[in-house]
């Protein structure tokens, strides 16, 4: 034992491992047995029939036919009237919006929503919301676009009204959040595309079971970033307000809610991107509006499908930047109120009301409808629409030429990805036994989270057998782990690059918010034509659905490395690079790996989707359960999907918790 002294203390001295017990080189030990167990002869031992449950589809389209008896009797019971009364509430709803808005006249709807933007978002956002509704006008796709916005109105609506209580739960309650939160998970982890035909079934087809698939998919947000707010509130001022007598009641609309009104404007955000990413889904299933004409070119006329996802872009870049000009602005941190200044709101207030009034009264006098004029075959708008399609299809025939520069780099970058990744990985997964798959993946997932995500990748991967799904299970893994390897190698690299540039930053801002909002089904149309090979352009589209959130979390946790980490560094002697490579990318490990973890799921989505264009695995089974009404084994093909999103969410999630726990 040392003597205390007045000398500092030597540094603590911290072991490493040996390199040869590290995480990466047990990992590469496992595959590598695994390897050998697919490569050695007469090892040829697929998932036994023994251990399928055979019967499954049969029950579910049982169970199918039982839910349609009991939605068409004459005396339904308690839930089927309530579904129905449900159905016919939403589609009203819709109904009501929809002629709302064509009531105000286009020049009606453009005025109120602009001015409104402009009392509470300021100047540049309500010039951003004028443009949006030149656009669709510009476009030809008015209509549309008002059928969408209504959806929209609906579904954000309907999910905030359930979203914002039950976050303001789980934000004041950890046994509620713990328990809400697999619910949560399963789902934003279950693609949106896997659902439908049981919302189909419960809700017949239109509006309201498009406005339920979108609620599905945007509650998650409302509820997490809802119950982020609430716990964000400081300690201190919640207990200073219990001192003073205050109810639980009091407590939350005095204190917490106010304090959190920034967060849950921008679960507003969110909740209405989550909302618009669904809007070509729901166009399967009678959505309308845009959704529709990009579903109804898909095949047709994939110019007019570009046109239409470019249009949803818009709103969605539109509603965006309105919402976040708006939290902003009505920020209470950041402004302090005179009495001058509320008086000088509430006129400002008024006067936007008195010109919405105006404008939509001059625009009756006018006679002015609630579509846009000359829409309609031969007029100025329908003019331009046919020369923006002729554009297109006209981009689409040139990189579709064997002879153009374009085809002759996307052809064979398609065919590498296919014969020198997908493939093997392919005939790997499904022609490996059983056994050794089930308890190679397990053991790697041991390695890399922990026993719990191995646990669990184990009981995830059993059920899939037992569904009866397995090599589709493992096509579909396949096309998700290469898309997932290409998204991370590029998202990592500009995140890295975005983070040390400015100039980089700002570049890459328009292209992420692009294709992030750009619906998921737009992505395949043009790869379809840039790449033949049907089962590429599904991995190419998820490739760059999920790069761009890859970028914004490494981006985000490379410039929140520690000041002081860095200036120790650059004290030592580091280069720019040693600082970056030994410094930062290890001490943004988190925000990486969390990018991994939603580049998954990401990718998990537009790999499903590609089963539309032929690509195989669950998601093929899935479009075709939906298209030829096979629901026993669209649920079970679903069933799998969520098993395979669980056990790579889990071992994603469980990847950084044990990475703290090395820290700590």
């Amino acid at each position: 034992m040392s003597v205390a002294t007045g000398a500092p203390a030597a540094p603590a001295v911290v072991a490493h491992r040996p390199w040869w017990r590290g995480r990466l080189v047990r990992v590469a030990a496992i595959a590598a047995v695994m390897v050998l167990a697919y490569r050695a002869r007469g090892l040829d031992y697929p998932w036994p029939d023994s251990l399928a449950w055979n019967g499954l589809s049969a029950h579910l389209d049982a169970f199918q036919s039982w839910l349609l008896d009991q939605r068409s009797a004459t005396h339904k019971s308690t839930v089927f009237t309530i579904f129905d009364g449900f159905r016919t509430f939403v589609d009203d709803l819709v109904t009501w919006l929809t002629d709302g808005i064509l009531w105000l006249t286009w020049a009606g709807a453009a005025a109120t929503g602009t001015l409104v933007v402009l009392r509470f978002g300021g100047l540049r956002a309500a010039l951003i919301v004028l443009g949006g509704f030149g656009s669709y006008a510009a476009l030809g796709l008015w209509q549309a676009s008002i059928e969408t916005l209504a959806l929209m109105l609906a579904s954000v609506g309907l999910s905030l009204l359930v979203g914002i209580p039950l976050g303001i739960a789980a934000g004041r309650s950890d046994r509620f959040q713990r328990a809400i939160g697999p619910v949560l998970d399963a789902m934003q982890i279950v693609p949106a595309f896997a659902y439908l035909m049981p919302v189909v079934i419960l809700f017949s087809v239109g509006p309201a079971a498009a406005v339920v698939s979108t609620m599905i998919y945007a509650i998650p947000p409302a509820v997490r970033i809802t119950a982020l707010g609430i716990r964000g509130v400081p300690v201190n001022t919640v207990e200073a307000a219990a001192s003073m007598g205050s109810t639980r009641g009091q407590m939350l609309a005095k204190v917490q809610l106010p304090l959190a009104r920034r967060m849950l404007l921008l679960g507003v955000n969110q909740t209405i991107l989550f909302a618009l990413s669904m809007v070509v889904i729901a166009g399967l299933i009678g959505g309308g509006g845009l959704g529709a004409v990009v579903t109804s070119g898909l095949y047709s006329n994939p110019a007019l499908a570009i046109l239409g996802g470019f249009a949803i872009v818009i709103m969605a870049m539109t509603l965006d930047r309105a919402t976040e000009a708006i939290a902003d602005r009505t920020d209470p941190a950041r402004r302090h109120l005179t009495d001058a200044a509320r008086r000088r709101l509430r006129l400002q207030t008024l006067a936007a009301a008195a010109a919405v009034a105006g404008a939509v009264l001059a625009a009756k006098l006018a006679g002015v409808s609630g579509v846009y004029p000359d829409e309609t075959p031969g007029g100025r708008v329908a003019t331009v629409q046919d020369w923006l399609l002729a554009r297109i299809q006209s981009v689409l025939d040139y990189v579709q030429d064997p002879t153009s520069p374009v085809f002759a780099v996307t052809e064979p970058v398609g065919n590498f990805v296919l014969t020198k990744a997908l493939l093997p990985l392919q005939g790997f997964l499904i022609g490996a036994p059983w056994f050794v798959t089930v308890g190679g993946l397990t053991l790697i997932a041991l390695v890399v989270s922990g026993l719990r995500p191995a646990v669990t990748t184990f009981l995830m991967l059993a059920a899939i057998g037992v569904m009866g799904v397995w090599p589709l299970a493992m096509d579909t893994l396949s096309q998700v782990l290469v898309a997932t390897v290409i998204a991370v190698a590029i998202g990592v690299a500009l995140g890295v690059l975005a983070a040390e540039s400015a100039t980089a930053s700002k570049i890459l801002r328009p292209l992420n918010d692009v294709l992030q909002t750009l619906p998921q089904l737009v992505y395949i149309i043009p790869f379809i034509y840039l790449m033949p090979v049907s089962i590429v352009p599904g991995i190419v589209a998820g490739v760059l659905y999920a790069f761009p959130v890859v970028i914004r979390l490494v981006e985000r946790g490379v410039r929140d490395v520690a000041p002081e980490a860095v200036e120790a560094a650059g004290a030592f002697g580091a280069t720019r690079r040693q600082i970056l490579t030994k410094v930062k990318v290890p001490l943004a490990g988190d925000a990486i790996m969390l990018g991994i973890n939603q580049g998954i799921i990401m990718v998990l989505a537009v790999v499903v989707i590609g089963g539309l264009i032929g690509s195989g695995g669950l998601g093929y089974e899935v479009a075709q359960g939906l298209v030829r009404g096979q629901f026993g084994q669209g649920v079970i093909t679903s069933l799998a999907i969520l098993a395979l999103g669980i056990a790579l969410d889990r071992v994603t999630q469980g990847t950084r918790r044990a990475r703290r726990e090395e820290v700590g």
